[in-house]
């Protein structure tokens, strides 16, 4: 009885609606999810508001619509650069649907345009990249895909052209719009409940269905919706710098007449080297109708300056060095020294030993014979800065010592007397002297053979060393052998890998200074290990020597490493900072 009235009560239990029960609980799913739909509305508002918020602060309408056919067909005049006259249907300029140009002519940001005397529109970019663009497009009219515009081979290494037909062209929700998420397609038995189409049952699974569908293709556009949003906001980002900035006075053009032809520029531009630089005085104080230089020069100099600019950083040498184009590299070095950038400082220094060559040939035996391979420069200029010139600075170890003092990594570059032969060492630390005696440092180096002779053109990775003797102000290194007497050994200035510098023989030791301080580092012993020679080194026919046959506990087989045997003179000695 007792268990039967407790079962009961348990039954009554469960029938009982929970406290505030009704209607209302029997719609609760419904009612949140309709909440947490009004949330989503809420949120893709948000976005689409915060994307207007963005096009009004730089100069734009916000109107998402698709521009009229009576706008599409408007005509705009274009200044490029100074006295370069472009004229474009807009239809011709966004032909190509989603690119940072169909947006930037779309007419949404026509008031954010600067404007010249003549009002036509101011574009601060490189002139040749806009024109042949334009020419490209009238070509492609109505295509949609930026795969349609391809740059030249021949301006592939042409860093403004390239630059700017890349940014213009540039679609950033191309590849998002190759990831979408697909609605799944429905499946075999959805297919065939769909064809029933009957029954009260069916037609309220068909609407669980449906709800459902819905819910997938809700997180889809809730995806498309956000991607889209990253999509624009990168190509505000890239028109940003082509409008005007909101400071008057940066935004007014300034013009100067290079041989004939115009070239203009934002004062804000002239002025990002500095208020008072040469680039800056040659615009807004100097005489503006003097300059006698190929334009064309000009035109590439004022364009990587005023891409700097619009990033908001440096001039940087790569772009410098990338602007060159075609241009001679003689009358490139003239023109940026007129207008007041230091050509050694982008291009490296004009009587350099160094070049790109060279740092190409560096890096690619790094990664072929080095696990960890040194960090090398991919071009010339800065960071890589040349501290040191024998030939200038002198020959004498003190010398030497003052100029790479604090520097480091470093780079040595010595040229081998009455020979086309170069070598390259890169030295991890720094080479630092802290007194009269020499000292030992736990400093990796690495030796190249940069150049050979026509009769032995070998070069390449010659090997690597863990540590580096240094002498001191009046201690030479003594732990040398001398590879070139039998038995003896040599002191030396600095010792590293493959190369011993300011050597002397044991015969010239007689009468010879006795203070590193009066060592010069014009003589050096050089030597590449027989295991450590690249294949095609095997066929040159030199000596050998053993330092176990100088009563050093070592197996190993040393050989020349130039023609001039273990022991020769420099004709020039340079050191670079790498970093």
């Amino acid at each position: 009885m007792a268990a039967a009235a407790a079962a009961g009560s348990a039954a009554e239990k469960r029938k009982r609606p929970s406290p505030g029960g009704g209607a209302e609980d029997e719609c609760g799913n419904l009612d949140e999810s309709i909440a947490h739909c009004q949330q989503l509305l809420d949120a893709l508002q948000e976005i689409k508001n915060d994307l207007m918020q963005q096009e009004r602060a730089i100069g734009g309408t916000a109107d998402t619509s698709e521009p009229s056919a009576e706008c599409m067909r408007e005509i705009l005049a274009f200044n490029v650069g100074g006295d370069t006259t472009v004229k474009a249907r807009r239809s011709t300029l966004c032909a190509v649907k989603g690119t940072v140009m169909a947006l930037l002519f779309s007419g949404r940001f026509d008031a954010g345009f600067r404007r010249d005397s003549n009002n036509r529109i101011f574009l601060q970019l490189f002139p040749d990249a806009f024109t042949w663009l334009v020419g490209q497009l009238l070509t492609y009219v109505g295509e949609q895909t930026i795969d349609s515009i391809v740059i030249p081979d021949s301006r592939r290494n042409d860093t403004p052209f390239k630059y700017w037909v890349e940014l213009l062209m540039s679609d950033p929700g191309y590849k998002r719009r190759a990831s979408r998420v697909q609605i799944p397609p429905l499946t075999q038995d959805q297919q065939e409940e769909q064809q029933q189409g009957a029954g009260g049952e069916q037609q309220q699974q068909q609407q669980q269905r449906d709800a459902e569908d819905l819910s997938v293709e809700l997180t889809s556009m809730i995806r498309r919706a956000k991607a889209d949003r990253d999509a624009q906001m990168e190509r505000l980002q890239a028109i940003r710098p082509l409008l005007k900035t909101g400071n008057v006075e940066d935004d007014a053009l300034v013009s100067i007449e290079v041989s004939g032809a115009v070239v203009t520029v934002t004062k804000g531009v002239a002025t990002s080297l500095g208020d008072d630089s040469t680039f800056a005085n040659i615009f807004l104080k100097y005489d503006r109708s003097s300059h006698e230089v190929d334009p064309a020069y000009v035109r590439r100099i004022v364009d990587a300056v005023a891409r700097a600019h619009m990033m908001g950083v440096a001039v940087k040498a790569l772009d410098v060095q990338g602007a060159v184009g075609e241009l001679a590299i003689k009358g490139y070095r003239h023109a940026l020294t007129m207008y007041g950038l230091d050509s050694d400082r982008y291009l490296g220094p004009v009587d350099g030993l160094l070049k790109l060559e060279h740092l190409q040939k560096m890096r690619q035996w790094c990664e072929d014979e080095e696990e960890d391979p040194p960090a090398i420069p991919s071009h010339l200029g800065e960071p890589l800065i040349r501290i040191y010139k024998a030939t200038v600075d002198g020959w004498k170890w003190l010398d030497f010592l003052e100029a790479v003092k604090g520097h480091s990594p470093l780079l040595l570059i010595s040229k081998v007397d009455a020979t086309t032969e170069l070598f390259a060492i890169i030295i991890d630390g720094p080479i630092e002297v802290a007194g009269a005696a020499e000292t030992e440092h736990d400093t990796r180096a690495h030796a190249f053979k940069l150049q050979g002779t026509d009769s032995h053109p070998y070069v390449g990775y010659m090997g690597w060393r863990s540590n580096m003797y240094i002498a001191g102000t009046q201690e030479r290194v003594t732990q040398t052998i001398d590879l070139s007497s039998p038995a003896s050994d040599a002191p030396a200035v600095l010792v590293t890998a493959c190369f011993d510098f300011g050597i002397r023989p044991a015969a010239q030791q007689i009468g010879a200074p006795a203070a590193a301080s009066d060592e010069t580092m014009k003589r050096c012993q050089g030597y590449i290990l027989e295991h450590d020679q690249p294949d095609v080194w095997l066929q040159w026919q030199r000596p050998s020597v053993r330092p176990g046959h100088h009563g050093w506990d070592d197996d190993s087989v040393y050989q020349w490493c130039s023609v001039k045997g273990f022991h020769f003179n420099l004709s020039d000695l340079e050191a670079y900072k790498l970093g």
